[in-house]
């Protein structure tokens, strides 16, 4: 096993919150999108140009993007698993280039010795 001691400060507080998100926490890799339409009843409000709006989760399943319909209930349930699928993203991309930056520098110690 690697020890933790080769890693930053911040990358150990990076990897560290990256766990709690995963292990306690929903992520869905998606956005939410708020769509304006129409329901084509005669009568409805929407004919006056007062259109229904609509919380969509877009995601992608199956090689291909969707929209999801998500209902008011289920708002804010949607909403904390996308943040913490934002913020698990960005972590990663912080564990990711401390260590790009460690292979770059063994890479450039490599031709030093050389």
């Amino acid at each position: 096993m690697t020890s933790r001691n080769r890693f930053s400060p911040q990358e150990r507080q990076a990897r560290s919150r990256l766990a709690q998100i995963l292990h306690v926490q929903d992520v869905i890799c998606g956005s939410l999108v708020s769509m304006s339409r129409t329901c084509g009843k005669a009568g409805c409000r929407c004919a006056r140009g007062e259109k229904h709006v609509s919380l969509y989760l877009s995601v992608k399943m199956e090689g291909r993007r969707r929209m999801v319909y998500i209902p008011p209930e289920l708002e804010e349930e949607a909403r904390r698993c996308v943040a913490a699928w934002r913020e698990a993203d960005a972590l990663t991309q912080e564990v990711s280039a401390a260590c790009l930056n460690r292979v770059l520098e063994r890479k450039r110690k490599g031709r030093a010795d050389g």
